[in-house]
């Protein structure tokens, strides 16, 4: 059997151009003579989300993820869901990624590779279900009383509410795991749910950069230095820099001396970096199962250079694929602090 998956996934990989096009094509079939006032609403978004969606899947069918899917399938229609996108216009999502697959690979390779597709458009009720009581708990959680200024881009007020947040935790490095982590999680949150406009997201993005910058000068080295240095960056080709400046806000703080490479750097950058500073630990924000070959393509060009750093990976994507990452001798972290003690040489999962 597992023959038989490795070349569905093969001839995946070899017709994904193709396959994305024609999904793309009969999306937009279905705006054209359909009319359809509810696919209006996602418009263009429905045909990106099309696109991850696939890439999604090559990582599935690549390395035998098919559990990790149907995490991935959740996230996403909370997303639909609360965007007011609707369950048929996943459905159609689905149904063209399993029309295309099924109309251009040959048999018994489509079968393998349409079946978790099908599985998937049986549960959709349960899984908009499921993703609608999620909306609705994340909704009735107390806000941060950082949330209000940072969509305001109010700079003044935000330093007040970090003040406050510093009497009440005391030590830095809590301060960014308790207030701005967690402010920063409800601002995608929100963007997640649709409940914000775009320009309060960037508002929000450019004043936690300005409070990052405000804690590392006002916490300059306040624990004894390790002596270690951190190479920070996003995956390859994923632009949130955000959790890489915040991490690295964090580690400085903790002691270490750390490098922020940034977004949307390739994996041979990433390696040539990580020659040219000899890091201790090198940690990647790895945010959706798309991203997954890339993170395993930066491993494997920095082991190249002859780097033998302890490699740290976190965010949504890295626990979808925590195990293959692990056989690959990636450590995946939960949060900053398990980060922190696995850079460390801490064996957490002891």
């Amino acid at each position: 059997m597992e023959h038989f998956q490795d070349e569905a996934s093969r001839t995946f990989d070899a017709e994904f151009s193709r396959l994305s096009s024609l999904v793309q094509e009969r999306i937009q079939m279905e705006w054209r003579f359909h009319d359809r006032e509810d696919f209006k609403v996602p418009g263009f978004h429905l045909l990106d989300a099309a696109v991850e969606f696939g890439k999604v899947l090559r990582a599935v069918y690549r390395h035998h993820l098919q559990e990790a899917l149907q995490e991935e399938a959740v996230w996403m229609a909370a997303v639909f869901d609360s965007h007011g996108w609707g369950q048929d216009a996943f459905s159609l999502l689905l149904d063209s990624w399993n029309i295309a697959i099924l109309g251009t690979i040959p048999s018994p390779e489509c079968n393998l590779l349409a079946k978790p597709l099908q599985s998937l458009r049986a549960e959709l009720p349960a899984l908009f279900a499921a993703a609608r009581e999620r909306n609705q708990r994340k909704n009735q959680t107390s806000s941060s009383i950082l949330l209000a200024p940072l969509l305001r881009g109010d700079l003044p007020e935000a330093r007040k509410s970090l003040a406050s947040l510093a009497e009440l935790y005391g030590s830095p490095e809590r301060v960014i795991i308790e207030g701005i982590l967690r402010a920063m999680a409800e601002v995608g949150e929100l963007w997640e749910q649709n409940r914000i406009e775009i320009y309060q997201e960037h508002l929000a993005t450019e004043t936690i950069r300005n409070l990052l910058a405000g804690l590392t000068a006002q916490f300059h080295s306040p624990r004894p230095e390790t002596g270690k240095t951190a190479l920070v960056s996003c995956s390859p080709g994923d632009s949130h820099a955000l959790i890489p400046l915040a991490l690295c806000t964090y580690l400085e703080i903790r002691g270490w001396k750390a490098k922020n490479l940034g977004g949307s750097l390739p994996a041979e950058q990433i390696a040539r970096a990580a020659r040219a500073m000899a890091p201790d630990a090198l940690f990647l924000t790895f945010t959706t199962l798309s991203r997954l070959d890339d993170v395993l393509e930066t491993k494997e060009r920095v082991q190249a250079e002859g780097i033998s750093c302890r490699i740290i990976v976190g965010g949504r994507g890295a626990q979808a694929a925590r195990s293959l990452l692990g056989k690959n001798q990636i450590l995946v972290a939960a949060d900053f602090e398990e980060g922190f003690q696995l850079a460390m040489g801490v064996n957490v999962h002891a």
